[in-house]
């Protein structure tokens, strides 16, 4: 899975934990959870935040070996709906009680890598987008498209920009990779 802003996302956390697919009916596995546990934001912080964020590789990207190591994880928030947000504006994963861990994301923007608006003829306007989204103690993609008929009603605005705060929801969680942080070796 290709990101176009792909070196711009750097979110530290803790792979803390694995939790093995379990066994699909033809034999197969599902994919494995990568449990992750995420910064807490240092300013504007949303509340109550998540404790834990759980994500699928569903791409088999990540060396599953590094459970228990802190690093730095690119992920990007997919097939979700955003919009600005509202003063007080907030950082960081929100916790909305989902049964699947899906938190309402909230950032500011640091860069749109893609803002496409297709022409068609169609009733309705389309946009196909790609932001980074600074969540407090790191960044993450934001990949998704909207169709309204008024897509800046919809989105509350016409264009987004950086320095811009979105809020994010119900976004599929897509992890591209996690690099553990090295260690200084004494010699």
């Amino acid at each position: 899975m290709l990101f176009a802003a792909y070196d711009a996302l750097d979110l530290p956390c803790h792979f803390s934990q694995l939790i093995e697919g379990e066994r699909h009916h033809d034999g197969r596995r599902y994919l494995p959870t990568i449990v992750l546990t995420p910064p807490q934001p240092h300013d504007h912080a949303a509340s109550p935040l998540v404790a834990t964020l759980p994500v699928v590789d569903r791409h088999h990207l990540i060396d599953l070996t590094h459970v228990g190591q802190h690093g730095s994880a690119k992920l990007v928030l997919l097939l979700c709906q955003f919009m600005l947000q509202v003063v007080p504006y907030r950082r960081g994963l929100m916790d909305v009680g989902s049964p699947v861990g899906v938190p309402l994301v909230y950032g500011q923007v640091q860069e749109v890598a893609v803002w496409e608006l297709p022409t068609t003829p169609l009733p309705y306007e389309s946009l196909y987008c790609e932001f980074v989204l600074d969540i407090g103690g790191g960044t993450v993609g934001v990949r998704t498209h909207a169709t309204a008929p008024d897509l800046a009603k919809k989105l509350g605005t016409a264009k987004v920009n950086r320095g811009d705060w979105i809020v994010v929801r119900r976004p599929r969680i897509d992890i591209l990779a996690f690099t553990p942080a090295t260690t200084p070796t004494n010699g």
